[in-house]
């Protein structure tokens, strides 16, 4: 896992979430899931993702603050390889966790 996850200062940290298109920012700790930002803007689609990086329906573009985000890990990558997502700013919201920079992510319509 990364060290960003390991400190404490970092972990219990506020990390500003934007969720585009609809323009809703949100606070989550720093090690959540970027799943849970979309979750708060009250997306339907994420009702069906399982957290596993089995289906893709969670597939973000991150347009600002990727690097600050947990690695992508061979299961995600597989993923999004097979959805036709698979771009240095593709990531699977289930799978993302929060660093400590800003992030500001946009919905991918399948």
């Amino acid at each position: 896992m990364s060290g960003f996850l390991r400190s404490s200062t970092r972990r219990n940290g506020k990390v500003s979430v934007t969720v585009l298109p609809l323009g809703k920012t949100f606070e989550l700790a720093s090690g959540s899931r970027l799943l849970d930002a979309v979750k708060l803007a009250g997306d339907i689609v994420t009702r069906h993702c399982g957290g596993r990086a089995r289906c893709g329906v969670c597939h973000v573009t991150v347009l600002q603050g990727g690097r600050g985000l947990s690695k992508v890990r061979k299961g995600e990558s597989d993923r999004l390889a097979l959805i036709g997502g698979n771009t240095l700013r593709s990531r699977l919201s289930c799978q993302a966790l929060l660093g400590h920079h800003r992030v500001t992510i946009e919905w991918v319509n399948h």
